[in-house]
C-alpha cells in the first residue's frame, strides 16, 4: 500500500513537471508576424493578420490571446497554443527577447 502512495505521488509530480514543460512562454509577451499568420472570426473565414505587426501576447489556458490597434480599432484574436507555437518554431511569429 505504501508503494502505491508512492507510485501516484511520483506520477503526480511528473504531471506538473509536464505541465510546466509545455508553458514555453511568459504569462504576458510581445511578439511580432513576420510572415504568413492567419486567424479564423468566429465560425467564418481565415483572415491574415498584417506582417509587420506588433501584437501583445496573452496566455490562456489552451492558447494565445493576440491584441494590436489597426486604423484606431482594438483588435483581439485568440491562436490555440499548438498553432502559435507552429507559427513561432517555422518564423512566421517573431517573439521579443524580455
Amino acid at each position: 500500500m505504501n508503494t502505491s502512495v508512492q507510485t501516484h505521488a511520483e506520477a503526480a509530480e511528473e504531471a506538473v513537471q509536464s505541465a510546466v514543460e509545455v508553458q514555453r512562454f511568459p504569462e504576458k509577451f510581445e511578439a511580432t508576424v513576420t510572415g504568413n499568420v492567419q486567424h479564423r472570426v468566429g465560425d467564418g473565414q481565415l483572415e491574415d493578420i498584417p506582417r509587420g505587426t506588433r501584437v501583445q501576447v496573452a496566455t490562456a489556458i489552451g492558447s494565445y490571446v493576440l491584441s494590436w490597434t489597426q486604423e484606431d480599432q482594438p483588435i483581439t484574436v485568440s491562436l490555440a497554443k499548438r498553432e502559435f507555437e507552429l507559427y513561432v518554431d517555422t518564423g512566421e511569429i517573431e517573439v521579443s527577447e524580455a
